[in-house]
């Protein structure tokens, strides 16, 4: 079988994009039964960090790790859901704030008892290991 690479950091790049399914996947599962995305997810974590403060939807969207995110959608189904609720800035008219209720703070608190031990996906790697891992994600992406 001819090799499927063209060298080495070609290799990198496939097993990056497999690693980063694979993790995506893993999440995905276990939001499943909150009927939850992992998009929808990180928003509700970020919103649940400033609780019972709000943020704006510029500013959720600037802290979303994912480049791409229709921050507008999103939004919309998460507040259909319940879970987020809209208010105007009482000194910037202009601006929607972006508020858990009581409520969905718990159902994320609940939710994140799912992920307390999200770092076993990577258990079999030393701490070594992952200390030279993370050095080089680090470098790869502060070029």
């Amino acid at each position: 079988m001819e090799n499927q690479f063209r060298n080495e950091y070609h290799r990198l790049i496939v097993n990056l994009h497999k690693t980063d399914g694979y993790i995506f996947n893993h999440f995905q599962q276990k939001l499943a039964p909150f009927d939850l995305s992992v998009q929808q997810y990180k928003a509700l974590r970020l919103l649940s960090d400033v609780f019972p403060n709000s943020l704006s939807a510029g500013e959720l969207k600037e802290k979303m790790t994912d480049m791409n995110s229709d921050m507008t959608r999103l939004i919309d189904r998460l507040v259909a859901k319940n879970l987020v609720v809209r208010e105007v800035d009482p000194t910037n008219r202009r601006r929607v704030n972006l508020r858990l209720t009581n409520e969905s703070d718990q159902f994320v608190r609940k939710v994140a008892t799912e992920f307390s031990d999200f770092e076993s996906i990577v258990s079999q790697l030393t701490e070594e290991e992952v200390n030279v891992m993370n050095k080089l994600l680090e470098k790869i992406r502060n070029r």
